[in-house]
């Protein structure tokens, strides 16, 4: 079932469910959707004005460093400023991208998963593309010294085909492991995937530090140990925003305007690190994961939002592999990657001498 809102009711809208650090003020609402967007955890309305034109759904799965575009264009009031209006819906890859496919979302913040269901049919575009490199690292059990020690090991990720296991499968055709030399499981939110390790339930886990606080004083302890950073080892099409091709075709415009918001978004974060850490902060990391995610990450975000052609078919070539399609079945970037808007609104925006609000 799809849920919204009438076209003209742009009426300020705050009502989320608990966030991963708690959020003792939160107010709780139905979701008449809900049986499809079984992983949704939180709901938030930015409206813009109004006299807003437009409204979109638009997701993403944690308020971590890859998200700032879209959380800071909203806080600052870019999507405003281009006439839009966001419902922001927090939902992992896995339920995101059938959303987008159905037409239930507008725009998912979970590009990774969109590329895997075009590899597998689906007709979707990334239209922006955040960092070329990873942000995970392996994080396992104290007595695990080696990758070899994980054969046949569950491995926790966020859910199924996002970055997180992407990340990881990279590592392996790298060290030329086979494709099932461990097992990944969906475990969500950080927080279930660090229990997973310091229970003992799980050997590994695919964590980006920047998540939590907690990774530095655990490690001390002794309780888990970092194995692999990927972020040095793996260059990857990582983090992004797609939509359907649907769109694109009925409202272009609409599109336009959106990257339009999500360039000022990441030239605001590029240009005042501290604009990223008060929108991680305000949507529900807490305050260490955010500064140490805006240190070690913000300077290797893309300020223009893509990557070369060279990039994205090796990442198509490879992503293949891992799903078992035929190479003579594999889609040519321009099927899968359509860089044209957020191209264009950076010449757009630079030719009309706009600035950062800092």
């Amino acid at each position: 079932m799809r849920w919204r809102r009438g076209r003209n009711d742009h009426r300020s809208h705050h009502s989320r469910l608990p966030r991963e650090s708690g959020d003792p003020g939160v107010t709780h609402a139905p979701f008449p959707w809900a049986p499809a967007f079984a992983g949704v955890t939180a709901l938030v309305m930015a409206c813009a004005t109004a006299h807003a034109e437009d409204k979109i759904r638009f997701s993403y799965v944690v308020p971590t460093i890859d998200y700032t575009p879209l959380l800071v264009a909203i806080d600052k009031g870019y999507f405003a400023e281009e006439g839009i209006a966001v419902e922001l819906v927090q939902a992992q890859g896995g339920i995101a991208t059938p959303a987008l496919i159905s037409g239930d979302l507008d725009f998912s913040g979970s590009s990774s998963v969109a590329i895997s269901a075009d590899l597998k049919g689906a007709h979707l575009k990334v239209l922006y593309t955040g960092e070329d490199r990873s942000a995970y690292q392996l994080w396992v059990k104290p007595d695990i010294t080696s990758l070899e020690q994980l054969k046949g090991q569950q491995v926790g990720v966020i859910s199924r085909g996002d970055t997180t296991e992407i990340s990881l499968r990279y590592v392996l055709a790298q060290r030329h492991l086979p494709d099932d030399f461990v097992s990944f499981t969906p475990l969500g939110a950080t927080a279930a995937r660090i229990a997973a390790l310091t229970t003992g339930n799980f050997a590994a886990a695919v964590i980006d530090g920047g998540e939590s606080s907690d990774i530095e004083a655990l490690q001390k302890s002794g309780k888990l140990r970092m194995l692999i950073d990927m972020h040095e080892s793996v260059e990857m099409v990582l983090s992004g925003f797609a939509t359907s091709d649907a769109l694109i075709a009925k409202n272009p415009g609409l599109v336009q305007r959106t990257m339009r918001a999500i360039y000022k978004g990441v030239s605001t974060v590029k240009a005042s690190p501290q604009a990223a850490i008060d929108s991680m902060t305000k949507h529900g990391l807490d305050k260490g994961a955010a500064e140490f995610s805006a240190k070690h990450f913000i300077p290797g975000m893309l300020a223009n939002g893509n990557v070369p052609r060279d990039i994205q078919a090796r990442e198509l070539k490879l992503r293949g592999q891992m799903l078992g399609v035929a190479p003579d079945k594999i889609p040519a970037p321009e099927q899968v990657f359509d860089y044209r808007f957020i191209i264009k609104a950076a010449e757009q925006i630079k030719a009309e001498g706009w600035k950062p609000k800092l």
